[in-house]
């Protein structure tokens, strides 16, 4: 048997909309094993069927080896669903790279990529799970491109996760069908200056860039409270709060951790509960390990 680790993600780190991901040290956990049926073990019963993202993966990648191979699989999952921290993407990798190393490795880590961004739909989330770290990522003409980006040692990551779901699919449709130049001029801008303020660590820079007009104006409606949420961690910690992929989690990557006072505060905040969890970069992203 095999164990194959997959990070969570953040994607879009302000205006690096659906480009940039960093992943993050929040794990699923897959046992798996060749078998002569598919079976799926520890996972909540609403998952368990064809349909499994997992299941989907590696059927995919089976497709790809020229398999119709079958997997058990024991799910160890840390990672919340539908919380913006990359939980399709975790299955996604998972599973394609089941597919490939119980095939003695038949599929490159840039094939796997591949796969699994056309699975999502878009390749950040995906790109930050399987190679680790702080990644830019994008569609070009008929290939996917992902590189990994120096991150400072300096940041500190802290992930604020809600009691309630954002569907990605709500996620998408509030966003307008287009921009001006204007905005689309900034946010460009702004996602390089994010980099290079990630990279160099410094913190007025990350301040002032990490400003995004393309989705967080809009996506900040479906998270209750977030206004108030990034005043009291904002000015606590010395950050910047975004929005962590689609929501509803938030992520604070700031130069301090957050006080007491602060937590209390966020705590203090009416009809959700948070759950403020501190977390590293997860820098190796999907690991394999023997069973």
């Amino acid at each position: 048997m095999l164990k194959i680790r997959t990070p969570a993600s953040s994607a879009n780190l302000g205006p690096g909309f659906d480009c940039l991901g960093l992943a993050l040290d929040i794990y699923n956990t897959f046992t798996v094993e060749r078998s002569d049926r598919n079976t799926l073990i520890n996972v909540e019963e609403r998952f368990v069927s064809e349909d499994n993202l997992f299941l989907q993966a590696w059927r995919k990648g089976c497709e790809a080896i020229g398999s119709d191979a079958c997997v058990r699989a024991e799910f160890n999952c840390d990672i919340p669903v539908s919380r913006g921290l990359g939980s399709s993407a975790a299955m996604i990798i998972g599973g394609l790279t089941a597919a490939s190393v119980l095939h003695d490795d038949a599929l490159s880590e840039q094939e796997i990529f591949s796969l699994a961004a056309e699975m999502e739909g878009h390749p950040d989330n995906v790109a930050a799970c399987l190679f680790g770290g702080l990644t830019a990522s994008f569609h070009s003409d008929d290939s996917f491109i992902a590189r990994n980006i120096p991150l400072h040692e300096r940041w500190k990551t802290t992930v604020l996760i809600p009691d309630f779901e954002v569907s990605t699919e709500k996620a998408r449709t509030i966003l307008p069908d287009s921009y001006s130049r204007s905005t689309a001029a900034y946010n460009s801008a702004a996602a390089i200056l994010t980099v290079e303020a990630l990279r160099s660590g410094d913190t007025a820079l990350l301040k002032t860039a990490a400003r995004d007009h393309i989705h967080e104006l809009y996506r900040k409606e479906l998270i209750p409270g977030y206004d108030r949420l990034k005043e009291i961690t904002e000015n606590d910690a010395q950050g910047v709060l975004l929005i962590s992929g689609s929501g509803s989690t938030c992520l604070l990557i700031s130069a301090y951790d957050l006080s007491e006072r602060a937590l209390n505060a966020v705590r203090a905040i009416s009809d959700h509960h948070w759950t403020v969890r501190k977390v590293s970069p997860a820098l190796s992203g999907t690991e394999v390990r023997s069973g």
